[in-house]
């Protein structure tokens, strides 16, 4: 996909429908998108929920943490009267649509997309869970399962080494306020951060590290590479940012509007092996 330049529809086309639904993963699929990022948490009942935050506070009608409530109540959580408040200026309106399963994604999209599954929080089950609920779709060949924490990827490399894992760095000052903060990074620069996870991520034998565009640096790309891991962005808040990634080396990025992206990579590809087709014609002139 455009030079190979993975575009990643971050919980859906989030820019256009509410985040991590049905409405949201169908939109980045009829802008082109064939790859989404997803985030995944337990309900109280353990069934895999499809929701970011860690509390239901701020998006949904419903109080407290995800993990408290059954998945027959989070499925009827309306999350789309928090997206028509928050994106006034959205073509379509969407109140009624609620929070939903896994389970509901893998029967709706099934193989026709490539998941980047976030496991968010430290439950050491879901990692199983997640594994199982893959295995009764088919769907092994269309996962890369991502973390901003160790502990479920190396849950997750136990189970199996067939499914690519992602580290997700966090920027120097997140890195030391997180339930895995390690003392030796206090003070330290964000590169020293990204250079002490990249060695990590390397050591443990994932496959990728996601950076923050604003934190992308050759310095990054040049030690992952070395490392034998892949790069993929997150974080995008521009086009500029997708450009820098792309012209780093990322192999991808995660971004709200997937068919933007697709079009500004298309047309800065094409204006590219233009240049390149120019450039060879006229060398053999001389």
């Amino acid at each position: 996909m455009l030079d190979r330049f993975r575009v990643i529809a971050h919980r859906g086309a989030s820019a256009h429908a509410p985040e991590n639904t049905l409405p949201a993963f169908r939109r980045a699929l009829d802008e082109g998108a064939r790859e989404i990022e997803i985030d995944i948490r337990f309900s109280s009942d353990e069934e895999i929920i499809v929701f970011h935050d860690d509390r239901l506070d701020r998006k949904t009608p419903l109080r407290g943490r995800v993990r408290h409530y059954p998945a027959s109540a989070l499925r009827r959580a309306d999350i789309g009267s928090w997206f028509d408040r928050t994106h006034p200026e959205a073509s379509e309106r969407f109140a009624g649509t609620c929070v939903v399963s896994l389970r509901s994604v893998f029967e709706d999209l099934g193989p026709r997309v490539h998941y980047h599954i976030e496991m968010k929080g430290f439950e050491d089950l879901l990692p199983l869970r997640a594994l199982q609920l893959i295995d009764e779709f088919d769907l092994r060949r269309c996962v890369t399962m991502t973390s901003f924490s160790m502990r479920p990827l190396r849950q997750m490399r136990k189970l199996t080494q067939a499914l690519p894992l992602c580290l997700l760095l966090r920027d120097s000052f997140d890195a030391v306020r997180s339930a895995e903060f390690r003392p030796q990074l206090e003070g330290r620069s964000t590169e020293d951060v990204q250079d002490y996870w990249i060695d990590q991520a390397a050591s443990e034998q994932f496959q990728q590290v996601g950076i923050r565009a604003a934190d992308m640096s050759p310095r990054a790309a040049a030690r992952s590479a070395d490392r034998g891991l892949s790069i993929r962005g997150w974080g995008v808040r521009n086009r500029e940012d997708l450009s820098r990634l792309h012209d780093l080396g990322a192999i991808g990025a995660t971004v709200d509007w997937p068919g933007v992206a697709l079009e500004h990579l298309e047309q800065r590809l094409g204006s590219h092996l233009s240049n390149l087709r120019t450039t060879s014609s006229s060398r053999r002139k001389e």
